[in-house]
């Protein structure tokens, strides 16, 4: 999937969350499932206590790690995919 540049990505408020050894387990009130992300995917997900811009979170991204700007924006693209069709984040167009 991909996303216009100025789309804005934030939490879903209905999730209970804590990082355990640099991993995020988060676990869905409504459904009682449980979700886990790597440390990378953690980073993100810390990002997102705030609305934030899918271009501005990737290029937030480069500047953290040492990868090419096209892969992140593929990488990122991905993860918040899934997170949005398990409802765990919600977008808004500005």
């Amino acid at each position: 999937m991909t996303f216009a540049p100025d789309t804005l990505f934030h939490r879903s408020p209905k999730l209970l969350a804590t990082e355990v050894d640099g991993e995020l387990v988060m676990m869905d009130v409504e459904s009682s499932n449980y979700f886990n992300l790597d440390p990378i995917g953690t980073a993100i997900w810390q990002r997102l206590e705030n609305p934030v811009g899918f271009e501005a979170l990737c290029l937030d991204l480069q500047q953290r790690y040492d990868a090419p700007l096209d892969r992140i924006r593929q990488d990122v693209a991905a993860l918040l995919s899934d997170l949005l069709a398990h409802k765990l984040v919600l977008t808004d167009t500005p």
